[in-house]
């Protein structure tokens, strides 16, 4: 025969007391998983903020640093360097060098801005004038000249005829 457990509709069942040893569990796991979470977010928190603050300080090294501002001594410094690196010396020498009798020179202006050199001479012809703006360029610190005029001119004093000229050539920056 079997045992029968008997039903009452009426009057609720009672609960066991493992029923009840496994709600306090499940309620104690709940709550440690609650507190942990809080905790380890804090910790997550706190790590991102320091990671964001040491990115900002490795960008911080690396930005470059703003110039200060250019004082007057410095800017006539840098001016006197640009001057210095202009090839003064051998335009010069090209036109010493180029610069004999019969050819006379008058006048020499120089633009370091645009490197044109203006040479005003006088000569016996105008072959020698021509000549001479050739000659200009064997040192290799000048380009050949170009005559932008001339002018056939008589010495009152001695009478003798001599052609005036200007020239015009660059220096070359090797």
């Amino acid at each position: 025969m079997s045992r029968s457990t008997p039903i009452d509709f009426l009057r609720p069942p009672g609960t066991s007391m493992l029923g009840w040893v496994l709600l306090v569990a499940g309620a104690l796991c709940c709550a440690t998983a609650v507190w942990f979470s809080n905790k380890w977010s804090t910790e997550r928190l706190v790590a991102l903020r320091a990671a964001q603050t040491a990115a900002e300080a490795r960008r911080e090294q690396l930005r470059p640093k703003p110039r200060p501002a250019p004082t007057t001594d410095h800017l006539r410094l840098v001016q006197a360097q640009l001057e210095l690196r202009r090839p003064w010396l051998p335009a010069l020498r090209a036109v010493e060098s180029a610069t004999a009798a019969p050819i006379y020179l008058l006048s020499l202006t120089i633009d370091p801005a645009t490197g044109l050199v203006k040479l005003e001479g006088e000569a016996p012809s105008l072959d020698h004038a021509l000549a001479y703006g050739l000659v200009l360029d064997e040192d290799g610190a000048l380009q050949p000249a170009v005559v932008n005029s001339h002018d056939v001119v008589t010495d009152p004093g001695s009478g003798r005829t001599v052609v005036r000229f200007a020239a015009t050539t660059r220096w070359t920056t090797h």
